[in-house]
């Protein structure tokens, strides 16, 4: 970088000599600040480059020297640089990350998972212990593993049988968030809370009643705060699936039942409308009350489940969340194949 920067000195002195006898003068312009605005578009090439050579045959020590480097050049960026940079360390860590042991359960990456998570289970049905298991594994595999929880590297069960190898949320927090617009940093310090765990397990919600509830007011009110925000699409599918959830579940858990013309909450349902109660009035709030009160009435014109649901739906005017976004892995939503 200094050869380059020394060299764009040198071109600009001589220009500046050449130059010196023309009638009309150019503003001056210092040294100091010639240097400071090269160094920045170095910077950002140099650095955006170094981020791209970090594949699945990379160190973690080259990956850690990355990092340091990004985070040296990172606060001299404009914010369009910096949402570049965001995007390559994302494509960075899932070329590091990439694995060869097979993605079907209790094979590869994902029997050493469940060895190592449930040992005793493991031993149930015959799978070994995972110190046995990663022996078996490809070489870059069980080097991967011996990385976990180093330099953001998170080993994750997500239900059914399978593990996941993935950048944890945190990294784009304590990489970017300082750097950026308020309403992006608090964006991506919420998700990275939120997504340093799974939200589904099995087509069932994994967290409580009051956790949902929480998320979803959480977003309605940055909805209201950050009307322009750069994610603010993403924020309003995160309330509308957080909605859904609370007011009609998932596959596997059901935010109700219904059984001769009575709907009967469940108590994970009944726990985010009391949370919901105590808040103070937003339309998630008052949606939280019409919905109570609704199904605290016989239902004489339903005759099944079914009927209830498509009922429930239309009452709360709700939609089903977009499968075609995922926001639940990292700090950043992200199209799905």
């Amino acid at each position: 970088m200094k050869k380059i920067v020394s060299s764009l000195l040198c071109c600009m002195t001589l220009s500046a000599c050449q130059q010196k006898n023309q009638a009309t003068e150019q503003p001056d312009i210092t040294q100091e600040k010639v240097q400071h605005i090269l160094t920045t578009v170095d910077c950002f090439s140099d650095t955006k480059a170094i981020l791209s050579q970090i594949d699945q045959k990379s160190s973690i020590q080259q990956l850690a020297v990355t990092n340091s480097t990004l985070k040296k050049c990172i606060k001299n960026l404009n914010h369009t640089q910096i949402y570049q940079l965001l995007e390559s360390t994302n494509l960075m860590y899932q070329r590091f990350l990439t694995t060869s042991s097979g993605d079907e359960s209790m094979q590869g990456l994902n029997a050493y998972g469940y060895a190592l998570f449930y040992p005793d289970n493991a031993k149930d049905l015959g799978q070994g212990d995972a110190a046995t298991i990663k022996k078996n594994l490809p070489q870059r595999d069980q080097y991967l593993m011996d990385q976990v929880g180093k330099q953001y590297i998170q080993f994750l069960d997500v239900g059914e049988g399978y593990f996941e190898l993935k950048q944890h949320p945190k990294y784009t927090v304590d990489m970017f968030a300082a750097y950026l617009p308020q309403a992006e940093a608090v964006f991506i310090q919420r998700m990275a809370k939120d997504n340093a765990d799974i939200l589904y397990s099995d087509a069932a919600i994994a967290i409580s009643g009051q956790a949902l509830a929480e998320r979803a007011l959480f977003w309605e009110n940055y909805i209201k705060q950050y009307p322009q925000s750069r994610y603010i699409k993403d924020a309003e599918l995160l309330l509308n699936e957080y909605q859904y959830l609370i007011f009609i579940g998932s596959e596997n858990s059901p935010a109700f039942s219904f059984s001769k013309h009575h709907f009967t909450i469940q108590p994970e349902t009944q726990q985010a409308l009391d949370w919901l109660s105590r808040q103070p009035d937003t339309p998630l709030v008052l949606s939280a009350q019409f919905y109570a009160e609704a199904l605290a009435e016989p239902a004489t014109t339903l005759s099944d489940e079914q009927q209830a649901y498509d009922f429930v739906k239309q009452y709360m005017n709700l939609k089903p969340r977009n499968d075609r976004r995922d926001c639940h892995q990292y700090a950043l939503c992200n199209d799905t194949p």
